[in-house]
């Protein structure tokens, strides 16, 4: 074991969280053309992975005929590998009833130094209301 290895964990970075279920939409090509055309989410594809989320503001935004509130955060993974993708949905396991979406591209840093790359910070933005 070297001091690496002391730092970030034999099995990878030691980062402490809950687990959260990536969700991404099937897509459906229309009949006629060929092109895709909307995302069918009856049953999306699921990946299990854990990671924490770190809450960064939320706005309330009241209208004359509903309110909204906007939430964003980060979602730290410590594998940098995961696989998520903007328009992808994350939800808790269990599940807590919130729905983030994926609205950036993950972060994916490398030290230039030793090509190290501890995490995946994904930005998530949920709509309510």
């Amino acid at each position: 074991m070297n001091l690496l290895d002391s730092i970030t964990g034999a099995a990878g970075f030691g980062l402490t969280g809950t687990t959260w279920v990536r969700l991404r939409g099937i897509s459906v090509k229309d009949e006629y053309s060929g092109d895709t055309t909307a995302v069918d989410w009856t049953k999306p594809d699921t990946l299990r992975f854990r990671g924490a989320l770190s809450s960064s503001s939320s706005t309330r935004t009241p209208d004359s005929l509903r309110d909204q509130t906007t939430s964003t955060a980060y979602l730290t993974v410590p594998d940098p590998t995961v696989d998520v993708k903007p328009g992808d949905r994350i939800r808790a396991d269990p599940d807590d009833g919130r729905r983030w979406e994926a609205t950036g591209y993950p972060a994916r840093d490398v030290n230039g130094f030793t090509g190290w790359q501890p995490t995946c910070e994904i930005p998530l933005t949920e709509w309510r209301g």
